[in-house]
């Protein structure tokens, strides 16, 4: 069995989005941030980051274990699991490592930057724009990049499209300005809202 600790954010969505997608089983433990069950004694032994969301995989040889607590090595993890959602291809290949660092890297960072911005008792507004600035060009460039091809690294979809999922359904609620007007972002969102895997992993 598996066991996903994870909440309703960014990395929690894209997380539980791959693990429905790859129809594994698992148990969805969900983790309260707002009360801090995050930083119990008990999470600090899943994760000492005390950061969600966290796997473990019991399904291993002799008894064994494995634990992973960060987002975009869980979704590896995962994938290399059932052998999918990775081109083997070294063109297909290059291209969904630079898509897929964006969106690990690039967007995931500076929407979290915005969210850690706007819960400070204090908001600075100049950083606070800054990044809004850098997060609403990041998508423009990611319209671009849609207006050619159906999904994020080609026309196969792979775990880029569940990391970029994830902080574009929060970025929707959130931010829905830093995406006004990118209609192939909007064709690509509502694209993977019709898959049951994406739906689901939606669910906590």
């Amino acid at each position: 069995m598996i066991h996903l600790y994870a909440a309703p954010t960014t990395n929690g969505i894209r997380v539980k989005v791959t693990l429905d997608e790859c129809d594994l089983d698992y148990e969805l433990h969900k983790v309260d941030m707002k009360s801090g069950e995050h930083k119990s004694p008990e999470f600090f032994a899943l994760n000492p980051m005390g950061m969600t969301p966290v796997i473990v995989d019991e399904n291993q040889p002799e008894g064994q274990k494995v634990t992973i607590a960060q987002s975009i090595g869980i979704m590896f993890y995962l994938a290399e699991k059932i052998d999918k959602f990775i081109p083997k291809n070294i063109v297909d290949s290059g291209v969904f490592w630079d898509r897929m660092m964006n969106a690990a890297t690039d967007i995931g960072p500076t929407y979290g930057a915005i969210s850690f911005i706007g819960r400070a008792s204090h908001p600075h507004k100049r950083t606070r724009d800054g990044f809004v600035g850098r997060l609403k060009e990041n998508y423009r460039v990611w319209d671009q990049w849609l207006a050619s091809q159906t999904f994020c690294a080609g026309e196969d979809i792979t775990i880029c499209d569940f990391a970029l999922f994830g902080v574009y359904a929060r970025t929707l609620v959130l931010l829905p300005e830093t995406v006004h007007g990118l209609p192939n972002l909007k064709r690509w969102y509502n694209l993977m809202n019709l898959r049951p895997g994406v739906r689901k992993g939606q669910i906590f």
